[in-house]
């Protein structure tokens, strides 16, 4: 397969957080409208083959890597006060510059990322006029607002309720740039052409909650071939988005771990279900997020995850578990600390009934 950076432009608000499973959500609706139901199963079949058309991690703010899950470094008998402000901005980093990822990938440890993080940071915070609140990778901030609403009767039409107005809030995410990009990593035998059309179909109408009000508007900015940086000798690798292991892959590490709680989207977000119920919520399914470190015996692997059947009543549901693989090199020192996810590799999804 071939490795693709894909550049996604916002140009509103968003109700809902980027995520790689999401996208692969509006993606997979674009490719049913436009080539109908036969086309999304042969789509899908490829998946369950072993031959996936399109893997792609989350998009991160352009430029940026997500900060690897590692131990903490050692902490020093006495902190400065003046100091404390400063350890918990950067403990809260989520995203490591290019330049930064390139100086430690090749010696990833506790002790060169904190002190990579700390350069980062001074020099941030140089640069940008002793800002104290900006992070060490500095890309756009995200700012959340809540909007509120006022419910509908739905005997009226109305909002006026017999015992008053009934209001609500939703929140919205809003970047400090007039145009934020991110990045989007991608692993696919197609072409680019091909590619792209899949995202501008599935973006069509919005990305997320309310995309049919102009919030979630992305557009598809740039897309080249590039690979992901190499690491010479590299142990490990980095998910770029969340991914539920294969057996095969790499069972130990350092990890985010998170649950999805996905809901059906495109014709079933409306309307009754094609078996006449209305339950549009997926099954909550645990999984690994980006960030997650995983120790690798042998030749890293290019991605990591599978797709997951079993999610929903309808069998024909799946939820995208696939990451691309950030190559890098952990300090043998502390691999003997890397946990193990056994639980997650028996072959069959973690999922709670709903």
């Amino acid at each position: 397969m071939k490795t693709y950076r894909m550049q996604l432009e916002l140009r509103s608000a968003i109700a809902t957080p980027l995520a790689a499973d999401t996208l692969w959500g509006h993606i997979a609706w674009g490719i049913r409208w436009r080539d109908g139901e036969s086309a999304l199963r042969r789509w899908l079949e490829r998946y369950d083959a072993g031959d996936p058309p399109l893997v792609l991690g989350d998009p991160l703010p352009a430029g940026f890597f997500p900060r690897p899950a590692l131990p903490p470094p050692p902490r020093p008998d006495v902190t400065e006060v003046d100091k404390a402000d400063t350890l918990k901005d950067m403990a809260k980093t989520e995203w490591l510059s290019g330049k930064v990822w390139d100086a430690i990938s090749a010696n990833l440890s506790p002790v060169s990322l904190w002190s990579a993080l700390t350069t980062a940071y001074e020099a941030a915070k140089k640069n940008r006029g002793n800002s104290a609140g900006d992070s060490a990778a500095g890309p756009p901030k995200i700012l959340e607002d809540a909007v509120t609403h006022a419910a509908i009767n739905r005997f009226t039409g109305g909002t006026a309720q017999p015992a008053g107005g009934t209001l609500f809030t939703v929140e919205w995410f809003w970047y400090a740039l007039p145009r934020a990009r991110f990045d989007v990593w991608i692993l696919s035998p197609e072409d680019p052409a091909l590619i792209r059309r899949w995202f501008e179909d599935g973006l069509a109408g919005g990305y997320g909650r309310d995309g049919s009000t102009g919030r979630g508007h992305l557009i598809v900015a740039d897309l080249v071939e590039q690979t992901l940086p190499a690491v010479p000798g590299a142990n490990a690798v980095v998910l770029l988005g969340p991914a539920v292991p294969r057996p095969a892959d790499p069972a130990r590490g350092f990890f985010n771990f998170g649950v999805r709680c996905g809901r059906l989207g495109g014709n079933f977000a409306i309307g009754p279900l094609p078996d006449g119920t209305t339950g549009r919520q997926k099954r909550p399914l645990r999984c690994l997020l980006r960030g997650s470190t995983l120790i690798c015996n042998g030749t890293p692997p290019a991605t990591v995850g599978r797709i997951v059947a079993g999610v929903h009543d309808l069998p024909q549901i799946r939820h995208y578990g696939i990451a691309p693989a950030l190559p890098c090199r952990v300090d043998d020192s502390i691999i003997g600390d890397a946990l193990d996810h056994a639980c997650e590799q028996t072959g069959k999804a973690e999922v709670s009934s709903s």
